[in-house]
C-alpha cells in the first residue's frame, strides 16, 4: 500500500473516529485522533487555546513521521478549519503522497442521541461542544468525499468500501 494521508473530518458525534477506524484497519494504517494524543499530553485537558496549539503541532509531526516511515496515515479529528485541513494537506504536498479529505455528517437529532449514549470515549465532546464547534466549522471547499452516517455500520461500512474502491481507479 502506497504512501498516503487520509483526513477523517467532522464534528462530534458524526461517526468520523468509527470511519478513521475502519479506514486504518482495512489499510494497516497508523491511525492518529487528536483526542488521543491531547490526553497523552495533558493529563487533564482544559481545551485551552494554547493545549490546543501543542496537540496538533504533535498531530501533524506524527503524520508527517509516518508518511516519512511510509505508512498509511489516517487522521481523526473535526478539520474545522481551512488552516488545519491545509496543514495537513501540506504534509502530504511536501513528502510527494496523496491526500485524501473525507467529511462524515449525520443528521443533528442522530448525533445527539450517539453523544448521550457514549461510554468510556476518549472524546470529552458533549453536545454542547457539538453546537460550538458546529457554529465555527469552516466550509469545506477542498476536494473531499462526504460520507452522510445516518444509517447503520453496514451501510457505513459500504460508503467506506465505495470510497477506497473509487480511490483506487483514480
Amino acid at each position: 500500500m502506497p504512501e498516503q494521508l487520509i483526513c477523517v473530518a467532522g464534528l462530534p458525534g458524526s461517526g468520523k473516529s468509527v470511519v478513521a477506524q475502519m479506514i486504518a484497519t482495512k489499510l494497516d494504517g497508523l491511525l492518529l485522533r487528536t483526542d488521543a494524543i491531547r490526553k497523552e499530553l495533558f493529563a487533564v485537558p482544559d481545551y485551552s487555546p494554547t493545549e490546543s496549539i501543542r496537540t496538533y503541532a504533535e498531530f501533524n509531526r506524527r503524520a508527517e513521521d509516518g508518511l516519512a516511515a511510509g505508512r498509511v496515515v489516517v487522521m481523526d479529528a473535526t478539520f474545522y478549519s481551512r488552516a488545519s485541513r491545509e496543514e495537513a494537506a501540506s504534509i502530504a504536498r511536501r513528502l510527494g503522497h496523496p491526500w485524501h479529505l473525507l467529511l462524515i455528517s449525520a443528521p443533528e437529532e442522530l448525533v445527539q442521541e450517539r453523544i448521550a449514549r457514549r461510554t468510556n470515549d476518549i472524546s470529552d465532546a458533549d453536545f454542547r461542544v457539538y453546537l460550538e464547534m458546529k457554529a465555527i466549522f469552516e466550509p469545506v471547499t477542498e476536494a473531499h468525499t462526504a460520507i452522510d452516517n445516518r444509517s447503520g455500520m453496514n451501510e457505513l461500512s459500504a460508503l467506506v468500501d465505495r470510497w477506497w474502491t473509487n480511490v483506487n481507479q483514480m
